[in-house]
């Protein structure tokens, strides 16, 4: 037995249960987000109270990019372990999965400090 085996059926568990435990609340956020936006768009429409403010929330969009994030990283990590067979290629998959998601987390981080001021 090589070192790490016992731990990634462990790992992919937890996994697992990140990707199961932020897909209801992302779905949520994200059809808030799309609720919102086009009643901002389309005046008319009255569905949810103060969309603007909704909208534009910080909370709401840091926990909407939060939850975003954990999803699609755990999703990508155990989709590779499932699918692909050849752990040399199965890492280089996850180390740039980990190098992307980072960089887009960094990309965000900024951004939302640049538009709060």
């Amino acid at each position: 037995m090589r070192r790490g085996e016992v731990a990634k059926p462990r790992l992919l568990r937890v996994l697992l249960t990140l990707v199961e435990t932020t897909s209801l609340p992302l779905l949520v956020t994200c059809l808030l987000y799309l609720l919102t936006g086009y009643q901002m768009l389309i005046p008319g429409l009255k569905l949810i109270p103060r969309a603007h403010e909704l909208h534009t929330d910080l909370v709401l969009r840091s926990l909407t990019l939060i939850l975003g994030l954990v999803h699609g990283y755990s999703g990508l990590i155990i989709l590779s372990e499932r699918r692909i067979r050849n752990n040399t290629i199965r890492t280089i998959v996850e180390v740039a999965v980990t190098i992307l998601l980072v960089g887009l987390t960094v990309l965000l981080a900024t951004l939302e400090l640049y538009i709060s001021g």
